[in-house]
């Protein structure tokens, strides 16, 4: 009798190996195209408009603002909803004075004006408590 071990060999998903390769080789691929692209758009809308908005981790928005040659960044609050838009946490005129950095007190409602502009309302809600 052999007590050798043996392999069984399945024949289902023959496919999932050569896909999850295909899937990395693309990505690898396209990762050095979309990432300068992405930079290129963030650095013409800084320089055009003085401003950019975009997601920061899975809920919060940042804010970035071109001022005396330098970005400068704040982040605001938000949260993925998952039916419906996603909810922007606009703090308070006193809490923004608080917890804004230095070169974004006082202008609370031009920099919410900016985000609702960039970000739209179709996808987001604003919650201004």
């Amino acid at each position: 009798m052999d007590f050798r071990p043996t392999t069984i060999e399945s024949n289902e998903r023959r496919w999932a190996d050569p896909f999850a390769m295909l899937l990395i080789l693309l990505s690898l691929l396209f990762f050095p195209i979309t990432w300068p692209l992405y930079q290129v758009r963030r650095y013409y809308g800084l320089r055009v408009r003085g401003f950019w908005v975009t997601r920061k981790g899975l809920d919060a928005i940042e804010y970035q603002e071109l001022q005396n040659g330098k970005v400068e960044r704040l982040t605001i609050a938000g949260e993925m909803m998952v039916i419906g838009p996603h909810v922007v946490y606009l703090p308070t005129e006193q809490e923004w004075q608080q917890t804004m950095p230095q070169w974004g007190r006082g202008r609370r409602a031009e920099i919410i004006e900016n985000v609702k502009r960039a970000l739209g309302t179709k996808n987001y809600e604003y919650d201004l408590s």
